[in-house]
């Protein structure tokens, strides 16, 4: 069994023409953050991969999240940036991607539609919003496509 997490970035608004986090934002973030390492303390788990979306938004997330997890527990994971996360990405090749090329516990950063959408199509259709910085954690069983995942927790920053 593989460990999901799918996180949407933090509060966004319009800064100088570009979506940016904003300090809310980066609050929100740290405190998921911080919610996150309890999580995987709780389940005596670890952080393998971090999958990002390249848009600013995105990468500026995993940033506040990434310090932030490192001041709580330490840790090394790798932290890529992949197009097939980002907010118009087709959920259908992100899935089997995901699927094949991570492993342990992973954690996706990136926008609403496609968080909504992984989060329907590795569930079997049911159907969850995201606020910003919320995270949801699934399992998956990569050697048994046709199974549905096992929804195991969702959480939004307070």
């Amino acid at each position: 069994m593989k460990s999901i997490w799918i996180m949407r970035h933090g509060d966004a608004p319009y800064i100088n023409g570009e979506r940016q986090i904003s300090d809310a934002g980066h609050q929100q973030v740290a405190q998921m953050a911080h919610w996150f390492a309890e999580q995987l303390k709780q389940q005596d788990d670890i952080l393998s991969t971090l999958l990002v979306s390249p848009i600013l938004r995105a990468q500026q997330t995993a940033d506040t999240f990434e310090k932030t997890l490192k001041e709580v527990m330490g840790g090394r994971w790798s932290r890529e940036t992949e197009p097939l996360v980002a907010p118009d990405a087709n959920a259908d090749i992100t899935i089997p991607y995901v699927e094949q090329t991570t492993n342990g516990t992973t954690v996706l950063i990136s926008h609403m539609p496609l968080v909504s959408n992984l989060w329907a199509s590795w569930l079997g259709g049911e159907s969850q919003y995201f606020p910003t910085a919320a995270m949801g954690c699934l399992s998956i069983d990569p050697d048994n496509a046709s199974q549905t995942g096992k929804k195991i927790i969702f959480h939004s920053p307070e």
